[in-house]
């Protein structure tokens, strides 16, 4: 795409779109040399349930199938890290609970990954996936930043105490409420953003 002079509210022009619409892109599956594998990640239809995965033998016996793991082949890796801590208002570092590679035990959100499975190709990759067995036990789900922070929402993390990783603020409270006080009149608004990961 072509930069733009406005971030929002403009429309784009976009410059990638010939190739696509002709049949001439190409895609990282193009250039994919013999012999490579591919990967498929079991992910976890509930948003909040207690799971254990059965016997693996026979999915790990299936055709093409070169790799089976879960979170008890790969204690050793530990935990993704966040590399963006925040601090609360109060000066105290945020609340940061372990994130798994593989789901231990407890998924947190629809998609959770509790298994990943290597094959020589991706549909023998999604049969073996179809043959684990995974048990889960649903347990309450919260929809909604507002109603997370509500006082009888289940807890995501419950060793944290709370669903409140951060609470941050900007500007002179004081100065801001003195100018309300003088303000003719006042509006007041709820906005609701979508969810945003920035990835780089």
């Amino acid at each position: 795409m072509r930069p733009m002079k406005y971030g929002v509210g403009q429309s784009v022009r976009r410059s990638e779109d010939q190739r696509f619409i002709t049949g001439t892109g190409r895609y990282v599956d193009d250039a994919a040399k013999d012999g490579v594998l591919r990967a498929y990640v079991l992910r976890s239809p509930y948003a909040h349930a207690k799971f254990s995965i059965g016997d693996l033998t026979a999915a790990r016996a299936m055709p093409g199938v070169r790799l089976i793991l879960t979170a008890a082949d790969i204690k050793g890796l530990g935990a993704l890290p966040c590399l963006a801590p925040a601090k609360n208002r109060d000066g105290k570092k945020m609340k940061l609970p372990a994130y798994p590679l593989l789901a231990i035990d407890t998924v947190r959100h629809v998609g959770d990954a509790v298994a990943f499975i290597v094959a020589d190709t991706i549909d023998q990759a999604k049969d073996a996936s179809e043959a684990i067995v995974v048990e889960y036990d649903s347990m309450p789900a919260i929809i909604g930043a507002a109603a997370a922070l509500a006082a009888d929402a289940p807890l995501v993390y419950p060793e944290l105490g709370t669903n409140l990783a951060f609470e941050s603020h900007k500007g002179d409270a004081a100065k801001t409420q003195k100018a309300f006080e003088k303000a003719d009149s006042t509006v007041e608004l709820t906005v609701v953003n979508n969810r945003l990961v920035a990835n780089f």
